[in-house]
This record gives C-alpha cells, structure tokens and sequence, in this order.
C-alpha cells in the first residue's frame, strides 16, 4: 500500500494540475484538432492543413546501448514535416543538449535506406517552458544554424527549434498563439476564441477520465517511490563515498539502489541510467554492477 502523505500529495497534484502539467498536456494533445491549430499558430508561414499521425510519449533508441529518448509529443503532418512538442516547467539547464538529442532522433527518423540526403523531411523541435530558458527576456526564441561570418547567407538543413517562455507578458507572438500561452500560463483569456473553448473542454474532459487519473497516481506514486529510494541510498553512502572515496560504502550504496529499484519493479535500462547519473559510472561500470549484484 502507498504511503497516506504521498497518496494525498499525488491527488493534490492531479486536482491543481493545468496544461502546464506534462502528463495533462501529453493527453491533450492526443486531439489531433488540437495538435493541428496549435502548430498552425507555432508555425503560420508552414500552412499546414492535416496531421496524420500525433503520438504521446513517443520512444527513440539508436543503438541497444544508447541512451533512449521519449518525444511528448511526436507529429508528423501531411507534407512529412516532423514536430517534437515539449512541455518543459522545472529549468534543468541542459535545453541546448536536449534539443540537439531530440533533433538528431527525428533525423534518424527522417532518413530511409537509400534516400538521398536532400529529399530528407524537415523537422521541428518546439518546447512551452514555464521559465526563461536563455535569460535573454525574450517570449520566444528561435534558432537555426547559421554560417559564421555570413549572416546572409542561408544554412538549410532542415532543422529548427522553437522555444518560448510562456511565463513572459512581453506579447510580441501573433495573437493567436499567445490565446494559448495563456491558457498554459493560466491567465486570464476571453471567449472569443473558438479553439480556445474547444481546448478548455478537452482540459475537463482529460482532467475528470478515470484511466488517465488513475495513470497519473500511479505514475506519480511510481516517481516518489523512486526519489524516496534515491535518496535513501544517498543517506546511506553515496554522498560519503563520493567525498571521501569509501569503495565499500559507496559499492553498499549502489546495491542499495538497485535493489530498491528492483522491489519497484523498475526497468533495468533505467535502473542502469540511474546508476550512471548518479555516480558517474561509465556504460561498463554500471552494467557490471547489475550483473554481479
């Protein structure tokens, strides 16, 4: 049975949760209507008329070893364009690197066996963050690679990247698109706006479906039990090993965590990441750890 403090935390969650949430955000978009008006307001010059394809949650691997990634939500439309739409609250301040990872798995994506190298799709990584993500004081930012010393001239490869800081008051999007900012900020928005009454009801809809709020408890239970073991196995020798250089402490805190993890039925490849973030094991070191555990 779930702790009492940790369940009433994780329905409180659920009950204050907006668009900002991922998981609300991920079920929301699942509504290719949705999905579809707010690329339009994102990208206008695109005109884009159907997407074809919309999936939460999407999960990319290169290589069995590789670090695996999973896209909130994953577009393709009806010229092949690809979209990775993120919803980012918490500054982990590593954007610039995830961006780039999320781009070389939609070019990955992009490229089928023997298709030449410029009939490959365009794809488009757009990120909501509830916070300034470059300290600029910009509401949005868009980057493209450009050639040094020649900012006329045009690097077309295909990619480019969106980020906007929805906390912003600035107001310099299209009208439209900052309709929507709004609603993810949870500010104040009329009604004249079709798309937004239509995306409200879809917020009420998500927010009072049984499965998915049942999803987001167990979810939500799922990653407090792990930030509970995580920091357990800290307590019990990672900060002092680390510090102190202790093997044998630090090897218990290892074990530690990977049994915790284990109990809670955790995948072994993220029981691996675990080990490797949080100390600092090479591919190698954590994989050997399992398999001697």
């Amino acid at each position: 049975m779930p702790n009492s403090k940790l369940l009433a935390q994780a329905r409180r969650s659920w009950e204050e949760a907006g668009l900002a949430n991922d998981f609300v955000f991920n079920k929301v978009m699942l509504d290719k209507r949705i999905t579809l008006e707010v690329l339009r307001r994102v990208l206008p010059t695109l005109h884009i008329k159907r997407v074809k394809q919309v999936v939460s949650q999407q999960e990319f691997t290169s290589s069995h070893d590789a670090k695996g990634v999973r896209l909130d939500i994953y577009v393709e439309d009806d010229q092949h364009n690809r979209y990775d739409i993120e919803m980012q609250v918490v500054d982990k301040h590593n954007l610039p690197q995830r961006i780039r990872f999320y781009h070389a798995n939609l070019a990955m994506d992009c490229y089928e066996k023997g298709q030449n190298y410029a009939t490959a799709d365009n794809s488009y990584v757009i990120f909501f963050c509830c916070f300034d993500p470059f300290g600029c004081g910009e509401q949005e930012y868009q980057i493209e690679r450009s050639i040094k010393g020649h900012p006329e001239a045009t690097y077309a490869d295909g990619e480019q990247t969106l980020v906007f800081d929805v906390t912003s008051l600035r107001q310099e999007v299209n009208s439209k698109l900052q309709q929507f900012l709004d609603v993810i900020a949870n500010r104040q928005v009329g009604d004249g706006d079709d798309f937004i009454v239509q995306l409200e009801k879809r917020i009420t809809f998500v927010k009072q479906n049984r499965k998915w709020r049942r999803e987001y408890m167990q979810r939500s239970l799922y990653e407090m039990d792990i930030e509970n073991s995580i920091a357990l196995a800290k307590e019990e020798g990672l900060e002092k090993g680390l510090s102190q250089g202790k093997a044998e402490e630090r090897t218990r805190g290892i074990h530690n965590l990977i049994y915790s993890l284990e109990r809670l039925g955790t995948p072994q490849t993220t029981i691996k990441q675990n080990l490797m973030e949080l100390y600092r094991l090479s591919s190698e070191e954590a994989e050997s750890y399992l398999t001697d555990k």
